[in-house]
């Protein structure tokens, strides 16, 4: 194998980093709480280990749970829509335990065969089942609340919805270990919950080629982005300048995440078809340091997360919302930064239409007279995207 075109990859890792972003979006429409998803996590873990679950699967569960809510940025008010989404998206992750599969289709079962698509009692995968089971729990009672009255509600509802919404088994199991202090207080703690995931887990790192990581982040530009012609973009630059193979695909990567940050930007924000008001335009200003703060935990992404997070940042250093200097960025910084500003004027998103190729000439050169862009780079992307 060619060392050269690949990578190690921890999928646990790579999703806990992205689950605060994913969280913030699904808080904008559901009122979760900061940490949600690893929440859900946390308390699937601890049904799945009552369960007898060994390493591979646990490994696995970890991983659907933090990415049980990925197709939200896209779809919310079909139910169906969003759990087929979501599994078509799983797909594209490197899972290897077989005997739980459409984890994500089926967690919004119910025991009683109320659910989206009707599956009942045991038909219900189990994973689903934990998933299932933490997500309403911690969605309608927010189990980050220190309250001791919110744990008698949560032991009284589970009664209620015994055999209903969820089964006997996992509302024993619950109760259970619900029991010992120490399990609510671990609800309550970021860092009692991740200390608890990697107990739990043992370190699992694989070996993915630079093309089946990129297959995984383009799902993500999908979230910010309203087609993926900022990877074929990056591709087009990449090759013009002759990157080696590994630059190439970690430029593409980075093109891929680069808007990742916008995720915690509110969508009206985002889409509004009016000027923005000064605080409006300073939210979307702080998305890059947002990217910078999801990529930059993530193992091997350094160079990545490098070229990502500079994507607004200009050669005046009038950039946002690092204000770095023409020294401080690389070929690669300036040309995605270009790149960004080429596939956004040339797309057609809520609030205008695309910009014609000759339009968008025009302006990447009225800004490079202003000495925001290099004037070298307009010129070699008149010649790349003629």
């Amino acid at each position: 194998m060619d060392k050269k075109k690949q990578m190690n990859f921890n999928l646990n890792n790579f999703l806990l980093s992205f689950s605060n972003a994913l969280d913030e979006v699904e808080s904008r429409y559901f009122k979760t709480s900061k940490n949600h998803s690893k929440r859900v996590a946390y308390l699937s873990l601890k049904l799945a280990l009552e369960f007898n679950y060994k390493q591979e699967a646990l490994f696995d569960l970890c991983a659907y749970s933090l990415m049980h809510n990925i197709a939200l940025s896209r779809t919310r008010e079909d139910k169906k829509e969003f759990c087929l989404l979501a599994n078509n998206y799983a797909t594209f992750f490197p899972f290897s335990f077989e005997e739980q599969k459409d984890v994500l289709l089926y967690q919004e079962e119910f025991f009683d065969g109320s659910g989206v698509f009707g599956l009942k009692d045991y038909e219900i995968p189990l994973f689903s089942q934990f998933i299932s089971f933490a997500n309403i729990l911690d969605t309608k009672f927010d189990l980050s609340n220190p309250a001791i009255e919110n744990r008698e509600k949560i032991l009284n509802f589970l009664e209620e919805k015994k055999s209903i919404l969820f089964s006997e088994d996992l509302v024993e199991c619950f109760e259970e270990f619900s029991k010992k202090q120490s399990f609510w207080l671990d609800l309550q703690n970021e860092n009692e919950l991740l200390t608890f995931i990697f107990s739990t887990l043992h370190d699992k790192t694989i070996v993915l080629d630079f093309e089946e990581i990129l297959k995984i982040t383009s799902i993500f530009t999908l979230f910010t982005n309203e087609n993926l012609n900022i990877i074929t973009n990056a591709s087009k630059v990449a090759d013009f300048y002759n990157f080696e193979h590994k630059d190439k695909q970690t430029f593409m990567i980075a093109a891929s995440l680069c808007n990742i940050g916008k995720l915690y930007i509110d969508e009206k924000i985002l889409n509004k078809k009016n000027s923005l008001d000064s605080l409006e335009y300073e939210l979307i200003k702080a998305y890059p340091y947002y990217t910078k703060k999801i990529l930059s935990n993530i193992i091997g992404f350094s160079d990545i997360c490098s070229y990502a997070y500079k994507v607004q940042e200009q050669i005046d250093s009038k950039g946002y919302p690092f204000s770095l200097e023409a020294k401080d960025l690389s070929l690669k910084d300036r040309a995605l930064a270009l790149i960004n500003i080429y596939t956004s004027l040339t797309s057609k998103n809520s609030y205008r239409e695309a910009f014609s190729k000759e339009q968008v000439f025009e302006l990447i050169s009225s800004i490079a007279e202003e000495g925001r862009v290099d004037k070298s780079l307009v010129r070699d992307f008149k010649e790349i995207f003629k």
